[in-house]
């Protein structure tokens, strides 16, 4: 069965067993997918549920995937949740050691296949790493291939190596019909970091082999059946009450429908429906919202940074000394001008600088509801209402230097909600050398999760207007001394000084000021 709208309400009564493709679905390239790692959790929490990563990618061993999925943040996955079609393929080989045991295999694959099938399948491969044409003959053809070594059977996998000869020894060594065709998947591309740029898969390779020797092969990846018999055998899941999550319809979504299972899959969307919101998936689940995956695959690039329309401005403001309470009257007139003009446009926001390089100074946190139909209005608002202009320009003359920033929220963090006394706020700035935000954004996507216990993460930003790879964190702590602790136990956390190593060479510049909330603040 698919659908394209269900609720975690419903997910939760309805099912017990949860498979999730990886890739696309779970994380994008190094960034986990908004929302995934705390809905992940969440499953492992419930005894009653089964969590179960379905991946075709055979690239990498099964220890060097597990060291991925810690990296991204989702290290309370175990070894016994993650399948690939090289487990599978390798339980194969294992389960018949009449034919397979200590028995040489070509295969045409990576050298993480290799150590996979011969460790865990107990066969011997030969068949990787570079095969060129040149080593046979300087001519255009090859009329003759070493075939004094025998193979039980040929498999097929991604193959950087691929070549004319490869192709040749495997279409011959198949003529024997005692030699089987096993192929990891039949995925003829894979997902990159790159839109547009194709990156051939396993498919590709297994498709000149079958056009070549007319053979059938087996496969062990989504959607056949021999992952999904490998999964009833490790889980012994009741299909009805299953559901896949994927982004692709030939293998994941196919794997759903052909197993019995609930399927939740990208739809096409009708030009008169309202478009949907670019807020990550899992993120809009745990709302509790319906979510519809029609734009899973638009979202997944676009949501490496930020995923939400909402914009956010910066206001720093330095006001002279001896002013401070002249130049709060006057912002708050301020403010007022704009709830009345603009009631989308919100004080989020609103502190003066206890601690930092500069004493006399007030920053306010303005979010545009709208996006960027709110800047616009901002501005012309600015350009020609006398109201505003003449309130801003009160403002003006009690400050010696004011700025401005238009940010967007990075999609992993929380939007900034409204808070109860009595806080002190912790602003760090970071100055980024330029080309490193997704390597930014990638490692702290998952060192966010080591600061959230203590409820301190208001806000994280990036700058889309004004001096850019800029990047704002907003902390709140109810004292100094509880700051000072929180920081304390972070650093206690294994993990966390891989964050820190992480992003401290991507930093030109960066600074700290203590703030603390004005009578204006949502975030007191």
């Amino acid at each position: 069965m698919t659908i394209d709208r269900i609720s975690k309400e419903e997910l939760l009564a309805n099912y017990d067993t949860f498979l999730f493709d990886a890739d696309g679905v779970l994380w994008t390239g190094e960034i986990p997918v908004p929302g995934a790692i705390e809905w992940l959790n969440l499953l492992l929490d419930d005894k009653t549920k089964k969590v179960f990563v379905l991946t075709n990618n055979s690239t990498k061993t099964l220890d060097q995937y597990m060291k991925k999925i810690e990296k991204l943040g989702f290290g309370r996955l175990g070894s016994d949740n993650v399948i690939s079609p090289a487990i599978v393929l390798a339980e194969y080989l294992q389960s018949n050691p009449g034919k397979f045991a200590k028995e040489y295999v070509y295969l045409i694959g990576t050298e993480n296949l290799r150590a996979t099938l011969e460790n865990d399948g107990g066969v011997k491969c030969f068949g990787t790493g570079p095969d060129s044409i040149r080593d046979h003959t300087d001519g255009d053809f090859i009329h003759h291939v070493d075939m004094s070594l025998t193979p039980k059977a040929v498999v097929c996998s991604y193959d950087a190596h691929f070549s004319y000869p490869k192709i040749m020894k495997a279409a011959n060594f198949l003529q024997d019909p005692n030699v089987e065709y096993l192929v990891t998947n039949q995925d003829y591309t894979f997902p990159g970091p790159v839109p547009g740029v194709v990156i051939p898969g396993s498919g590709a390779t297994s498709a000149a082999v079958t056009a070549v020797t007319g053979r059938e092969p087996t496969v062990f990846g989504k959607p056949h059946k021999p992952m999904a018999d490998f999964l009833l055998r490790r889980a012994q899941v009741d299909p009805k009450r299953t559901v896949m999550f994927g982004d692709r319809l030939d293998t994941d979504i196919m794997f759903g429908n052909a197993n019995g299972q609930l399927s939740i899959t990208p739809r096409q969307q009708n030009e008169a429906e309202e478009p949907p919101q670019k807020q990550g998936w899992i993120s809009k689940l745990l709302k509790g919202q319906h979510v519809d995956p029609s734009s899973w695959q638009k979202q997944s690039h676009s949501s490496l940074l930020s995923n939400s329309e909402l914009m956010y401005e910066f206001m720093t403001h330095n006001y002279r000394p001896g002013e401070q309470e002249a130049y709060l009257d006057a912002f708050g007139k301020y403010k007022q001008e704009m709830n009345i003009k603009n009631p989308s446009i919100e004080l989020v926001g609103s502190w003066t600088c206890s601690f930092g390089r500069t004493r006399d100074q007030a920053i306010h946190l303005w979010r545009h509801n709208k996006g960027y139909e709110d800047v616009d209005s901002s501005i012309a608002l600015h350009g020609k209402d006398s109201g505003i202009r003449a309130a801003d320009n009160d403002v003006a003359k009690l400050c010696g230097r004011r700025k401005n920033l238009i940010v967007k929220s990075f999609s992993y963090w929380r939007e900034p909600e409204q808070r109860p006394p009595n806080h002190v706020y912790d602003l760090r700035s970071y100055v980024l050398q330029p080309g490193t935000m997704i390597d930014w954004a990638s490692a702290w996507a998952k060192g966010i999760q080591y600061r959230r216990e203590a409820n301190q993460d208001v806000g994280g930003f990036f700058a889309q207007v004004g001096q850019l790879y800029v990047v704002y964190h907003i902390w709140a702590y109810p004292s100094m001394s509880d700051r000072n602790d929180t920081r304390h136990a972070t650093w206690a956390k294994p993990g966390w000084d891989a964050t820190v190593a992480n992003t401290v060479p991507l930093i030109k510049k960066m600074q700290s000021k203590i703030l603390v909330p004005t009578r204006f603040s949502q975030l007191e």
